[in-house]
């Protein structure tokens, strides 16, 4: 009988996180990072990008929400700077903000899907990307009408990210304060491959900050729930059982 052959994995960047997936993100797919604002999304993306980028990774960073001169100044206030590998090419930050403008102005017009996706992708396949980060994979501000647009924006960009194999993505999630959903619009968590859940707890009268690996297709996952620091220079770094 052949053996089963192993997927080969991605190493995430995040001190003490790949014990929970048994050596990291099976490559090529694509995993939905979810969290109430403040968790540590967006750090979680960025440093998954900069371990790549430390190995001579070309990297990718789809920015949906903030332009990417936030980006670049919130890493620095972490002790990151970006600037060098701006300039070098291994990574790129690409606005994708004016794709979603008539979300935010209410102009009324339909957004084009496809044209959007099939942009995402152009910029990954001509980059040479092996990693990428959207962030978050959907904007916030939407009106009623346009919700099938997200939903068909959201399936349509996932199942084409996991159609180009030699990228493995981070796909951002917004997750509504106090609320026991995994995902902000409901579908991420069914298209993506694997699901990262960080959360704020109350402990002994303090806040604090989890992850917990939700699921994880073609790997082990270790289901336990860590707390986790935010620290200059490391990022997040796991730090014990719940």
């Amino acid at each position: 009988m052949e053996a089963i052959k192993e997927l080969e994995k991605v190493e995430s960047g995040i001190e003490g996180f790949d014990k929970l997936t048994y050596g990291g993100f099976p490559s090529g797919r694509s995993y939905l990072i979810a969290g109430e604002p403040g968790t540590g999304k967006t750090i979680f993306s960025l440093q998954y990008l900069i371990a790549g980028i430390k190995k001579g990774e070309k990297a990718i960073y789809i920015s949906i929400d903030e332009k990417p001169e936030h980006i670049i100044a919130d890493a620095k206030g972490l002790g990151w700077d970006l600037s060098e590998y701006l300039s070098s090419g291994l990574l790129q930050i690409i606005d994708a903000t004016h794709y979603f403008s008539a979300i935010y102005d209410q102009s009324g017009e339909k957004i084009n899907v496809h044209q959007i996706v099939d942009d995402i992708i152009g910029h990954v396949k001509s980059s040479g990307a092996k990693r990428m980060a959207i962030d978050p994979i959907a904007p916030l501000i939407f009106s009623e009408k346009d919700f099938p647009n997200v939903i068909e924006f959201i399936r349509t960009l996932v199942f084409s990210i996991e159609d180009n194999q030699n990228c493995t993505s981070l796909l951002t999630s917004y997750i509504p304060v106090g609320s026991s959903k995994v995902s902000c619009f409901g579908i991420e968590e069914f298209a993506a491959s694997g699901i990262v859940v960080l959360r704020l707890r109350e402990f002994n009268n303090k806040k604090i900050r989890t992850v917990s690996v939700r699921k994880m297709r073609g790997t082990r996952i270790d289901l336990t729930e860590y707390t986790f620091e935010l620290l200059p220079q490391r990022g997040l770094t796991l730090r014990q059982p719940v």
